[in-house]
């Protein structure tokens, strides 16, 4: 499993179609992941979630925060790491994401503090927050509608369908008053932002509460890698004690807490993983190399059973003892707890109708 197929695995619940070595970046038959999916039946109001939200109007239903997969890796190309987009159904579905860049290319945002002059999520696409005013977005529709009629007249309706769709989405997002409010960290009190932690990904943990508070239905937090190896170990696990380990033990339990207190625990899912596991048996300097055959994932809320081990491996957390769970049953069970049936059948670029997960089943054992 590479990273960027195991990225796409685990998102999707279907392996990638790219052979290993072949890429890197997302491509548009990629499979949606299951935010994109959400948007999708959001959209098309085929579905009633099991938790029916109270939504500030403009919200989009899938948003991706700081920033998507791989775009502030260093790297020779721009990165768009495959899993979070919605691939065959076409662009309108998908995420909104956020931007947040990076001091310099040596600089790691989730390993230091943050201040406010950086965290501004932005809308990815769109210039900042301050400077778009009414009268600018206005006309930047305008524009929009002369630019795409033009297009239009050159056969090119099929492809703007959905990036149009994307398109209002973003502006609607902008405009709204109250939804900016929403993505604004300023309105949270001092004592809950340092709970949080004031790095990167506490950050934008706590801003996907704001906006899964405000009736967002799905939002993915991204711990990524600036320097494209700050979340790996193969040399030694330094970064694993000094940040990782201690950043996220931080945010999560932050998170879970801030969610009960809030009364949203109960109808939020919250499941964390990586794209696979590290070898069991480390080098001399504690360095792991990548391990696909066994890694864990922590779920909480909607239900889950707390304070579970489900399933069992050897001593070494090489292999399992009791039967393995895929990332395919893992998609299963985001649906189910979604209540989004995850035999549903969805159109793909030619108008078949496609399976979303082949060969899963919901993790039933999870919940209480």
């Amino acid at each position: 499993m590479t990273i960027a197929g195991g990225g796409h695995y685990v998102q999707t619940g279907k392996r990638w179609h790219i052979p290993i070595g072949a890429g890197f970046n997302a491509t548009p038959q990629d499979w949606p992941s299951i935010g994109s999916v959400v948007e999708y039946l959001s959209q098309h109001r085929q579905h009633q979630f099991s938790q029916p939200r109270t939504r500030e109007e403009g919200l989009p239903n899938y948003v991706v925060v700081p920033n998507s997969l791989g775009k502030i890796q260093t790297h020779s190309v721009l990165l768009q790491r495959p899993g979070e987009y919605g691939g065959w159904l076409g662009r309108g579905y998908d995420p909104i994401t956020t931007s947040v860049d990076k001091k310099d290319a040596k600089d790691n945002p989730y390993y230091r503090t943050c201040s406010d002059e950086e965290l501004t999520f932005q809308i990815d696409g769109l210039i900042s927050q301050d400077a778009m005013t009414l009268d600018r977005l206005g006309g930047r529709q305008s524009l929009l509608a002369q630019f795409d009629q033009k297009l239009r007249q050159r056969d090119a309706q099929k492809s703007l369908t959905a990036y149009d769709r994307f398109q209002q989405r973003a502006l609607s997002l902008v405009a709204s008053e109250k939804t900016r409010k929403a993505m604004d960290l300023r309105q949270e009190p001092d004592n809950v932002r340092d709970r949080y932690g004031r790095h990167l990904f506490g950050q934008s943990t706590l801003m996907a509460r704001r906006l899964v508070e405000a009736g967002v239905r799905y939002v993915t937090v991204h711990w990524d890698a600036p320097d494209g190896y700050g979340w790996d170990s193969h040399l030694n696990s330094k970064d694993v004690g000094d940040h990782l380990m201690p950043g996220f033990d931080q945010t999560f339990s932050a998170l879970l807490i801030d969610l009960e207190e809030r009364g949203l625990l109960d109808e939020t899912l919250v499941v964390c993983l990586g794209e696979m596991g590290r070898t069991p048996l480390a080098n001399a300097n504690w360095g792991r190399d990548h391990w696909s055959t066994l890694f864990p994932a922590l779920v909480a809320g909607a239900g889950v059973r707390g304070g579970i081990v489900l399933g069992q491996s050897d001593k070494d957390a090489a292999y399992a003892l009791t039967p393995p769970y895929k990332p395919e049953d893992f998609a299963a069970t985001i649906y189910h707890a979604l209540g989004i049936d995850p035999e549903i059948r969805l159109p793909d670029g030619q108008g078949r109708p496609v399976g979303l997960v082949e060969d899963g089943k919901p993790i039933l054992e999870l919940f209480g």
